[in-house]
């Protein structure tokens, strides 16, 4: 590794401990968060070894090294599981299994002796295995509502992104290029999932920023060139001065975190305290489906009864084993909702609401308090 290398390293570790700090607080709610925290987790590691290598080179790190790189495809495959609610084919996950344990394995007896061959299986497992991720993300998309779709869109559009990058960083199969991308590749990744937490954006707007990036580096380029700088030099500027502007960007993003969801109440109060108010009151209230008795009368009379006394109904908040919870994964389903609001007992109505994939906990608590609203509104 080369001193320039080891500095974008740094910057990309940096970057990771910025991610996985702001996506502390909503991981301990478990979900997407807490698949993402891991995979920052990973990706932290993997990067302060790399710097560590640089230090003093040791076979037991690059072996450590081999071992996480061998596990991230399984990490990353959860993670898209978890954003599409649907459980990958099982030849997929019997590959990110068999292959996480056969590569621990091998970088645990043989890691002295990594030849060009077991590289090359590494890096072909490793894409492999994204690329199914990538097109489960892609497939099953639709299973999960509107709003939500966004997650598994950015995510999608950064591993297209960053693949190319990975595989620049198995120094045995293109040892001639000047730089590696794989620090890129997690700074790639980790834009994406500052917009995802941050609900900042649709997913195209991950071009924005990597736009901006790169006019960050152009412009440096341009100055160093100006100032008759070596060709090493222009690249060095250039490569740097992209990763710190990502690393500030990150930094920023998740420093003024707000996500949508936390907006709902503080819309309402500004409003009359009127059901007509309330519901017109954000746009994700505004856009729900009314669910009345013509939409749930293929359901059992006593299965409604036991909806009829739920405030707010999410697949987190029923037991998905009961009738009410394969009541609720039904509705849910067909209406692309991640909740069920009742609007009211008598007559009985639910309103199906489409949120976000990350903050689910803290909308349900939102919605549990809309709800008491409407239930003594005029």
């Amino acid at each position: 590794m080369t001193p320039i290398a080891a500095l974008l390293t740094a910057i990309g570790l940096l970057a990771a401990l910025v991610a996985r700090f702001g996506v502390a607080a909503a991981a301990r709610r478990g979900g997407v968060a807490e698949h993402l925290r891991r995979l920052f987790t990973l990706i932290a590691v993997l990067l302060a070894l790399r710097l560590a290598n640089f230090v003093w080179t040791s076979p037991a790190i690059v072996a450590t090294m081999m071992v996480l790189a061998a596990w991230m495809p399984l990490a990353t495959l959860r993670l898209g599981e978890e954003l599409v609610r649907r459980h990958a084919n099982r030849p997929l996950k019997f590959l990110a299994l068999g292959g996480a344990i056969t590569f621990s394995v091998l970088a645990a007896t043989f890691g002295l002796f990594w030849t060009r061959e077991a590289i090359l299986a590494l890096a072909a497992f490793q894409a492999f295995v994204l690329a199914g991720v990538l097109i489960h993300l892609l497939t099953q998309r639709r299973t999960v509502s509107p709003s939500e779709r966004r997650a598994p869109d950015m995510l999608a559009l950064a591993f297209v992104l960053a693949l190319p990058l990975l595989a620049t960083d198995f120094e045995r199969l293109f040892p001639s290029l000047a730089f590696r991308g794989g620090a890129f590749a997690a700074l790639v990744f980790m834009l994406a999932c500052s917009r995802l937490v941050t609900s900042s954006g649709r997913p195209l707007a991950l071009l924005a920023d990597i736009a901006l990036v790169g006019g960050v580096a152009g412009i440096v380029a341009l100055a160093a060139h100006l100032m008759k700088s070596t060709p090493p030099m222009v690249q060095v500027a250039s490569a740097s001065a992209g990763a710190s502007a990502t690393l500030l960007m990150l930094i920023e993003r998740f420093a003024r975190r707000a996500p949508a969801t936390g907006t709902i109440l503080s819309q309402i109060v500004k409003g009359p305290h009127n059901a007509r108010a309330i519901l017109s009151g954000h746009p994700l209230l505004a856009s729900a489906i009314p669910l009345g008795n013509e939409e749930l009368g293929d359901l059992p009379g006593v299965t409604v009864e036991q909806l009829a006394q739920q405030r707010i109904i999410a697949l987190g908040t029923v037991a998905a084993e009961s009738p009410l919870g394969g009541a609720a994964r039904e509705l849910l389903g067909r209406y692309g909702a991640s909740h069920l609001l009742r609007r009211s007992q008598q007559p009985l109505q639910f309103l199906a609401i489409s949120g976000g994939a990350l903050e689910e906990d803290a909308l349900t608590s939102e919605l549990e308090i809309v709800a008491r609203l409407l239930e003594n509104a005029k």
